[in-house]
């Protein structure tokens, strides 16, 4: 009987997604491994083929900023000893620094304001 898992990796910076991502898969197959129904070492190249992949999109094609922040939900299936992945969403947040300077500043003048009025 195989087994389906969805795994999370919350908020993690763009640079540091492959180490997160691969924590969070093996930390939710460790039953699966302590049961001798997955392979360690199968397991881990798959997870290394996916960051691959992963990265020559993210980062290759659509150039995301190390600083931008990634949350990665994947559905893990179990197919004899080894795993694959079923479905993937990738969110991604990019720091705009255009909005964060205008709010910045809005928040600056209205706490000037609040000041002279006390």
């Amino acid at each position: 009987m195989s087994q389906e898992i969805t795994v999370k990796t919350g908020p993690v910076r763009t640079s540091g997604y492959a180490i997160k991502l691969r924590r969070t898969i093996n930390a939710a197959l460790r039953d699966l491994y302590k049961q001798g129904r997955l392979n360690a070492k199968k397991v881990n190249e798959t997870i290394t083929k996916l960051n691959q992949m992963l990265y020559e999109v993210i980062v290759g094609n659509y150039e995301v900023p190390k600083d931008a922040i990634l949350n990665i939900q994947a559905t893990v299936l179990e197919h004899e000893d080894n795993i694959k992945i079923k479905e993937i969403a990738i969110e991604i947040w990019s720091r705009d620094e255009i909005l964060s300077k205008a709010v910045t500043k809005e928040i600056s003048k209205r706490l000037e304001k609040v000041e002279k009025e006390a």
